[in-house]
């Protein structure tokens, strides 16, 4: 019986390490779509804004660059 409940345990044990495991991954796949689809949003708009107002191009790409250094900072975070 002793061994049987030990393995039981242990069984548990990895389980549970999968699950969070799978949990983990989900979030970080969650963040990297989002991300992307955030920074393909404001690309859009950068594009557009450089096309009405051509001297804020630098300032857009820092902003537009500054989000995606920054989204793919919190994605390397994520475990």
């Amino acid at each position: 019986m002793g061994l049987q409940r030990q393995t039981r345990r242990e069984l548990e044990r990895v389980q549970s390490r999968a699950v969070v495991a799978n949990l983990t991954e989900d979030g970080r796949a969650f963040l990297a779509n989002t991300a992307l689809e955030h920074v393909g949003a404001l690309t859009a708009l950068e594009q557009h804004l450089i096309s009405v107002a051509p001297l804020g191009e630098a300032r857009y790409r820092e902003i537009v660059d500054s989000y995606t250094l920054g989204a793919s900072a919190a994605i390397r975070r994520w475990s």
